[in-house]
């Protein structure tokens, strides 16, 4: 071998090893959890008067659809291995898709929205039907926010029309119920630790929920591609 390919296998061996690569990813969500942050400047300010003015958190929240659906199409690229940069590959699904994410994510947040008014309507004395009730609310409003997610991670992948999104989210809960389970779980910690915390916890670890969101669907994206896509 001469000297010449020894430095080539050399630059090729620095920056290919694990620990480069983990830190590569770590970069890569951080990079992504400051674009979240940024494009959902709206929603940091409605916090504070989110039960004041609630109409004016679910506008606030809008933005988040096409973020998301962005960050997701970033950190899907990072965990392939694709390296043309988060940043890049972020600010080009925003633009590619916004209009689409509005389109997923605006019924779902609606949904979402009517079953906070009725939860936060439930009075406070406890009554033997309020108890599951809330339960019962709490539990169809994950069940809403996972189809959202399944919905947003395969339009951040695929180029499906939006009602075949939303059947493929569903179908996503039978065909792969670890995907499914897994991401509810996800997004139970997350709400969670934000209720026994401070909401203002939401911007450190939106970036973080979203990649390990990514990292479990793997096997669903896989799966629609498939047996949902041309070869």
């Amino acid at each position: 071998m001469t000297e010449r390919q020894l430095v080539v296998q050399k630059k090729a061996e620095y920056g290919a090893g694990p620990l480069f690569r983990a830190a590569g990813t770590v970069a890569g969500v951080m990079t992504g959890s400051a674009l979240l942050v940024l494009a959902n400047v709206l929603l940091l300010v409605a916090v504070p008067a989110a039960p004041v003015l609630g109409a004016w958190a679910v506008v606030a929240l809008l933005p988040a659809g096409p973020a998301l659906v962005a960050c997701m199409y970033a950190f899907n690229r990072l965990l392939e291995g694709r390296d043309s940069g988060v940043y890049r590959d972020f600010v080009r699904s925003y633009r590619m898709n916004f209009l689409p994410a509005l389109k997923v994510w605006t019924p779902c947040l609606l949904i979402l929205a009517v079953i906070a008014v009725n939860l936060a309507g439930l009075p406070a004395a406890l009554t033997p039907a309020a108890p599951a009730l809330r339960l019962a609310l709490l539990v169809l409003a994950l069940l809403v926010l996972t189809t959202a997610v399944h919905a947003l991670l395969l339009l951040a992948r695929f180029s499906f029309r939006t009602r075949d999104l939303f059947r493929l989210s569903l179908y996503g809960f039978g065909a792969h119920k670890r995907v499914a389970l897994g991401n509810m779980g996800i997004l139970f910690v997350a709400a969670t630790l934000l209720l026994v915390t401070t909401a203002y916890l939401l911007p450190v670890i939106a970036g973080t929920v979203v990649f390990l969101l990514c990292l479990n669907s793997r096997p669903l994206l896989r799966l629609v591609e498939a047996k949902f896509t041309a070869a």
